[in-house]
């Protein structure tokens, strides 16, 4: 299928993700349909959309929202919204059983031309669509909270999964207003085995009592965070410098022992050639001397509009 022959999207399940990517589409201009098994989660997923399209209006992102809301219709039709459906994703909850034979149903009923997505935070495709006769046409699409607002969604074919799937979905989800990534299964594939390392070594901090779990939210709140929008983690050690970071991670890793500050054969392998980051226009990126400018005023300026907006908040 092209992807100007989608028209309508299909969206099961209804409960913590399904709203806000049946809201996602529907701001893109899709009609969607909205399948859950109880007509109350479908009235608390209305509810839930409809706060959603009122926050949008307050902060000025639209100028109506009535048509968002008129695009998006609920149903517990299953087969129906899944035979009338130009694009499919499951947002059931997380659980490998649950998912495989809500994805197997799909199949049985869909054409055959039609894509399924897997929204899931942590599952491999591969084993999830294990069984299926048509794998080819399914892949994982990682959407993050809040779905209908977060730019970034994690695009993560299967074993199986065709190039062609891959190629289609991730050009849909541009169309969407997304920036998506490519990423092979694994588990936790990029958002969450970078945010559980995170987290992990800051609830680390808090249990060895080093700091206390605000002191710890207000460092990262107030430091590193501040850069993120302008610069991720990759970037900013060749902002940092890659063999001052390597110099870092070797104290660290003496003085702890802790294997998580073991220095990369990437990393050591980088500074041995010289590839140091910004100051040598080489590291992670290359660089000419213009973007070597751009990326640290446009860090700068993510600081302080992030500042003004934080120092705003009542």
């Amino acid at each position: 299928m092209n992807i100007t022959e989608v028209k309508k999207i299909t969206v099961l399940g209804m409960g913590t993700m399904g709203p806000d990517i049946a809201l996602a589409f529907s701001i893109a201009g899709y009609e969607v349909t909205g399948v859950d098994i109880e007509q109350p989660i479908l009235a608390r997923a209305r509810q839930r959309i409809t706060t959603n399209c009122r926050q949008i209006m307050e902060e000025d992102q639209l100028e109506k929202t009535g048509d968002l809301q008129s695009r998006i219709h609920l149903t517990l039709d299953w087969d129906r919204a899944v035979a009338d459906a130009d694009y499919i994703t499951e947002a059931v909850p997380e659980n490998m059983e649950i998912k495989r034979r809500v994805l197997k149903r799909c199949e049985e009923v869909c054409r055959k031309e039609v894509v399924l997505a897997s929204n899931t935070s942590t599952m491999s495709i591969t084993e999830l669509t294990s069984g299926m006769r048509y794998p080819r046409r399914c892949i994982g699409t990682h959407w993050i909270i809040p779905a209908h607002l977060s730019p970034s969604v994690e695009i993560v074919p299967g074993r199986r999964t065709s190039q062609g799937t891959t190629k289609f979905v991730f050009g849909l989800l541009r169309k969407v207003g997304k920036r998506p990534a490519v990423c092979k299964d694994n588990p936790g594939f990029i958002h969450n085995s970078v945010q559980v390392a995170m987290i992990q070594g800051a609830l680390a901090l808090v249990e060895r009592g080093v700091a206390t779990p605000e002191d710890v939210d207000t460092m990262i709140e107030n430091g590193f965070a501040l850069r993120l929008p302008a610069a991720g983690p990759i970037r900013i050690v060749d902002l940092i410098g890659l063999d001052a970071f390597l110099g870092g991670l070797k104290y660290l890793y003496v003085t702890t022992g802790n294997p998580i500050y073991k220095p990369s054969k990437l990393l050591e392998d980088k500074v041995q050639k010289g590839d140091l980051g910004l100051k040598t226009k080489r590291g992670f990126y290359d660089y000419t001397e213009d973007e070597v400018s751009k990326l640290r005023r446009e860090i700068d300026r993510t600081i302080i509009k992030t500042k003004s907006l934080k120092e705003r908040q009542p």
